[in-house]
């Protein structure tokens, strides 16, 4: 396994109002990507997370881990395959074994690098996501650190509200 070119600092919460963080999102000129209605089906892998991911703007297979380092999470990624092909999913359900389904309605906003998701999954619970995302190596692992856990500040996120890892734990 090798780690590619991508660094991600990452954080979800408990989101008490999207309502509020839209509107402190819209206040700091992020802008609106769209709104998109996912499923991410996770298979079984030793290491991380293997999650394919299918929406209507969002469609991608990642092999991923997440580990908690100074009040956010570090990403290492495996695997980033975006638009997979038909042959790239069905070889993930004749090669792993599917462990769990999570489908939600996400809220996508863009304030570069910054990714802000606003989640409201089917159980009605709601969520947010904060991804700092350096791609071209432009970032320091330290300074998306700062980028994510200032607009944590920003959207006034508790640490009491923080959830580790995602929706989705094996």
């Amino acid at each position: 396994m090798t780690n590619l070119n991508y660094k991600d600092i990452a954080l979800k919460a408990r989101c008490k109002s999207h309502e509020f963080a839209e509107a402190q999102l819209h206040s700091l000129a992020a802008t609106f990507v769209g709104e998109d209605r996912q499923t991410d089906e996770y298979f079984y892998v030793d290491i991380g997370k293997l999650k394919w991911r299918h929406g209507n703007i969002e469609n991608l297979i990642t092999h991923y881990e997440r580990r908690v380092e100074d009040g956010a999470e570090r990403t290492i990624v495996y695997r980033y395959d975006v638009d997979p092909t038909q042959e790239m999913i069905q070889e993930l359900f004749s090669e792993y074994k599917q462990i769990g389904v999570v489908k939600k309605v996400r809220k996508i906003y863009s304030l570069s690098p910054l990714k802000i998701h606003l989640d409201h999954l089917p159980n009605d619970t709601r969520f947010i996501e904060i991804e700092a995302i350096d791609r071209t190596n432009q970032f320091t692992t330290e300074e998306l650190r700062t980028l994510c856990l200032s607009m944590k500040e920003e959207l006034q996120i508790s640490d009491s509200d923080l959830i580790a890892t995602g929706y989705f734990t094996n």
